[in-house]
């Protein structure tokens, strides 16, 4: 939905009648069975078999990479040969190095989960929802600080100054509002922003949405939440990032080597075997 495009009162009535629908009997039963496992999963006794099952996991990464098959194609033909010792030095080499490339990825993304785990962002929430006086600014009657991972479409935030925007909402009223959006958008200078629409504006020019990670400069301002989680531009842009890159270089030469000689060594080792 283009809500930067929509008048703050059509954003309203829009999500009032786009509220979310309760979850069925296997929705429930799915999120009731997903939060056991979660539970069991984090059971002293099973602590073991779970971080063993992780190190598999990053020792199997390690491995995928262009040079493995061709270095055991290699240690295969030699052990056929007759020098077994050069075949287990090479096998042994693989494995420990990708035991140790394994356990050094496991290490940091267990430092990397803690740190997000200490980093819970918070948000301040309007007690008024989606009413006909949600657009005005009433500074008496403290908002209600919750979990910004519990706010939903339709949620009422308030924005002060040095907050970080913890969802993508359209502003209903604002006062000297800037926003530094160079982790979103790449602009070096803060973002003044006003409550009109902007049909047909790029990201860097919605000058009536705040975005999810930017940081409040200046100003105060409230505001509709209507988009969270992976709906986020935030989201969106990590997830473009995130795309595996088609292999380039010496990579990619490396991979078609492998794929043209493979064939080529199985036969020979094959026939190598037979002729032996």
């Amino acid at each position: 939905v283009s809500w930067h495009a929509l008048d703050p009162q059509d954003v309203r009535d829009r999500l009032e009648r786009e509220r979310e629908p309760e979850p069925t009997a296997v929705e429930q039963a799915t999120a009731r069975l997903r939060a056991a496992a979660d539970r069991a999963g984090r059971v002293p006794v099973l602590a073991p078999v779970r971080w063993s099952w992780q190190l598999a996991r990053a020792v199997r990464g390690e491995l995928d990479d262009p040079l493995t098959p061709v270095l055991a194609v290699g240690s295969a033909a030699s052990a056929i040969l007759g020098s077994v010792v050069d075949a287990l030095l090479v096998v042994g080499a693989l494995d420990l190095n990708a035991l140790v490339g394994g356990f050094q990825r496991l290490r940091a993304e267990r430092a990397l989960s803690g740190l997000l785990a200490e980093q819970k962002q918070k948000a301040r929430v309007a007690e008024e929802q989606l009413g006909p006086e949600a657009a005005e600014f009433t500074p008496e009657g403290e908002p209600r600080i919750v979990d910004a991972a519990k706010l939903h479409p339709g949620h009422v935030i308030e924005l002060r100054a040095d907050d970080v925007v913890p969802a993508d909402a359209r502003l209903l009223w604002e006062d000297g509002l800037e926003v530094d959006e160079s982790a979103l958008t790449g602009e070096s200078l803060p973002v003044d922003k006003c409550v009109d629409p902007a049909p047909r504006a790029p990201v860097a020019e919605r000058y009536c949405m705040v975005f999810e990670g930017t940081t409040v400069v200046a100003g105060r301002a409230r505001a509709v939440v209507v988009d969270t989680g992976d709906h986020t531009e935030a989201a969106r842009a990590v997830a473009l990032a995130a795309r595996t890159p088609s292999a380039a270089g010496v990579q990619a030469r490396l991979q078609e080597l492998t794929r043209k000689a493979l064939p080529l060594t199985l036969a020979g080792g094959a026939a190598v075997t037979g002729l032996s």
